[in-house]
């Protein structure tokens, strides 16, 4: 399952790791770009290391 992280990806999972703590709400717009663009390459890595099926 190779591919490429998508902005519906990112967005998911931006959400996710606000709800559950993993990324601390931030009333700044910058800290928020800072944490989706390291969400993107943490994502792009485990497509990467996902085995194909």
């Amino acid at each position: 399952m190779a591919g490429s992280v998508t902005h519906e990806m990112i967005k998911a999972a931006m959400i996710k790791a606000i709800e559950t703590g993993l990324v601390p709400r931030h009333p700044y717009l910058d800290a928020y770009i800072s944490s989706w663009d390291s969400l993107a390459l943490v994502i792009q890595a485990a497509i990467k290391a996902a085995p194909d099926n």
